[in-house]
């Protein structure tokens, strides 16, 4: 047992470093703060504070909080900072893929120029959302014996012409291919036919690149489906889709119960 003044300075210890924390928040979400800085039609909300406070207590506490935000209250911000500023690895988990993109594309850059540095930020996707570069290079070798008519000829060459110009693979970024794709669903990377290690485009596979930019990442969006399939996976074998994480933000929580009912219900 700890004697009582090493207990106290402990004590101390911690809710200086609490209130330390409280500040920073501050800081960002006051009036003249770095959000009104890097934001000029920025507003004070006084409950976007509160969830921003309350989110950076429950992440240095390591508890559960559970938040009901109105329409405007801001509340993207009122947990991203808070998750930047803890320090710790966090995920934030999403209902759509849409949101995924708008946090990674829209409000990350907002806030590397709030924090004025890069932040080490990324989002992942199922295997589906990514190309395949190893079946691409085989459809390409025979053109017409793959493809099933001359329909998807089109789709195809433009996928096979688009990969060596992408940095992340993402189906998202081929907006003139419609939704759902024959052709896409025969080159993604879903792993029925995938070889991992042993494939010979392994060190500049989409997915690799995708696990290699989340291990370096402090804050990592995915969205519901990917986040539950991981726990599924981790309950059969020792692997996983995520890295090790401190925290867990879900957004867009009502989904999570059925997303959730259809990998354990």
């Amino acid at each position: 047992m700890l004697p009582l003044r090493c207990f106290l300075v402990l004590h101390q210890e911690v809710t200086e470093a609490r209130i330390e924390e409280f500040v920073k928040v501050r800081n960002f979400f006051a009036p003249g703060g770095a959000l009104a800085s890097a934001h000029p039609k920025y507003e004070f909300r006084q409950g976007q504070l509160e969830m921003a406070e309350a989110v950076a207590e429950a992440i240095e506490e390591r508890r559960h909080l559970i938040v009901e935000a109105g329409t405007g209250t801001g509340k993207t911000m009122a947990y991203l900072i808070p998750a930047i500023l803890s320090g710790k690895r966090v995920i934030v988990s999403t209902g759509t893929k849409n949101l995924q993109e708008q946090l990674f594309f829209k409000d990350v850059p907002l806030l590397e120029k709030v924090f004025g540095r890069p932040l080490q930020v990324t989002y992942m996707k199922g295997r589906a959302n990514y190309v395949c570069r190893a079946k691409v290079d085989e459809a390409a070798r025979a053109e017409t014996a793959w493809l099933e008519g001359m329909d998807e000829v089109p789709d195809f060459r433009l996928i096979r012409d688009w990969m060596p110009h992408t940095e992340m693979g993402d189906r998202s970024e081929l907006k003139t291919i419609a939704e759902p794709s024959g052709v896409w669903a025969k080159l993604d990377a879903r792993r029925e036919r995938c070889t991992g290690q042993k494939c010979a485009y392994f060190d500049n596979c989409f997915v690799t690149a995708m696990m290699r930019r989340a291990a370096e990442s402090d804050v990592i969006i995915v969205n519901h489906h990917l986040f539950f399939a991981d726990l599924a996976v981790k309950q059969e074998e020792f692997g996983g889709i995520l890295p090790r994480y401190d925290a867990v933000v879900f957004d867009e929580s009502l989904e999570i119960e059925d997303v959730a009912g259809k990998y354990f219900g």
